[in-house]
């Protein structure tokens, strides 16, 4: 574990956090406690593991946790593994191209999981990321995912001029 990694990504966390957090005539953002109920447990270059536990918001009508859940988490703390050290490229969050999670075991109400998130690519156009859901008390499997995120400094004034 790096402490400048882990202090890197809980910083940008903090302002995705305040940011979803906002108010405006429709209301709250569409995933406000994401980031707030994330925790970084460890972080690298090219890396940052995450817990999490699930709550009742999470799941659906048989205490899992959502699949639309999971996703979204997936989607926020991949992106949030983008920001564990300055790039080149993807100053700002950039768009998701792409998003596929394969559900392999529930996961329950009041668990607690982690999120190994793994950047696997960053060039000027696109990011890819990988992700592994997990039962923090077993290491079981529950989710694996694949994210690519597309870029969009040169329309947010910085960064790439594709």
């Amino acid at each position: 574990m790096a402490p400048q990694h882990v202090e890197h990504v809980q910083d940008w966390m903090n302002q995705m956090h305040q940011l979803a957090n906002r108010a405006d005539e429709d209301g709250l953002g569409f995933t406000p406690d994401t980031f707030g109920r994330s925790k970084v447990v460890d972080a690298d270059a090219d890396s940052a593991t995450f817990e999490y536990v699930v709550q009742k918001s999470d799941c659906n009508f048989s205490n899992n946790f959502h699949g639309g859940a999971i996703a979204t988490l997936v989607d926020n703390l991949t992106t949030a593994a983008l920001f564990t050290r300055e790039r080149k490229y993807f100053q700002y969050a950039g768009v998701s191209t792409d998003l596929h999670v394969t559900y392999v075991s529930a996961a329950t109400l009041g668990m607690t999981v982690l999120l190994e998130c793994k950047v696997v690519k960053v060039g000027s156009g696109l990011a890819n990321t990988t992700a592994v859901l997990k039962d923090k008390a077993t290491g079981r499997v529950l989710a694996t995912a694949s994210h690519t995120k597309f870029n969009t400094d040169s329309r947010m004034g910085g960064g790439s001029k594709l």
